[in-house]
């Protein structure tokens, strides 16, 4: 079996007008997950959505970053693009760049047994580095696409997937 995780497609990464959105569209990234989401389904896969969700008093608010996606607010909502397919998979919620830190993931994957972990989402410089590591050094298996993720910088995405590969040793196209 194999497990797409798709982490923080949300509102206040996704759309423009919140504290850290992205300086480019991601509706190329939401076409591939919602394609790559079908294509676990029908494999019998399983998907696994990460997101922000803050409060005021969590360690990384304020430094280094400003308040975002707070709990219960439309920014820390699952882009409506994504919504639908979210439904039919498994939710999990972060308060830090890590998706393993009180997640239940850990826990969850151990159950799952995949053999290969597919991450989506953004932000390729930040959650999905902090996201493949952690994958990395619980021992599995991982795979990224380029049209999968999308930089912070939009300049660094070859030289971050190139990062993927020949530091992290995850599988890329």
């Amino acid at each position: 079996m194999n497990v797409l995780i798709i982490i923080d497609m949300l509102n206040g990464f996704c759309r423009p007008g919140h504290t850290l959105s992205l300086p480019v569209s991601t509706a190329e990234i939401e076409k591939y997950a919602a394609q790559r989401i079908g294509q676990v389904f029908a494999e019998g896969g399983r998907v696994i959505f990460i997101g922000d969700s803050h409060s005021l008093s969590d360690p990384e608010i304020g430094h280094p970053y400003k308040p975002h996606c707070l709990e219960g607010t439309e920014e820390a909502e699952i882009v409506d693009t994504l919504k639908p397919l979210a439904e039919r998979s498994i939710v999990l919620m972060k308060n830090t760049l890590s998706i393993f830190l009180n997640t239940g993931l850990d826990k969850l994957l151990k159950k799952l047994k995949p053999a290969e972990v597919e991450v989506i989402g953004v932000c390729t410089d930040l959650s999905d580095l902090f996201a493949l590591f952690e994958l990395k050094i619980r021992g599995y298996n991982v795979f990224i696409s380029p049209e999968g993720v999308l930089s912070l910088e939009p300049g660094k995405q070859r030289e971050d997937l190139e990062y993927f590969k020949n530091r992290l040793g995850a599988r890329t196209i």
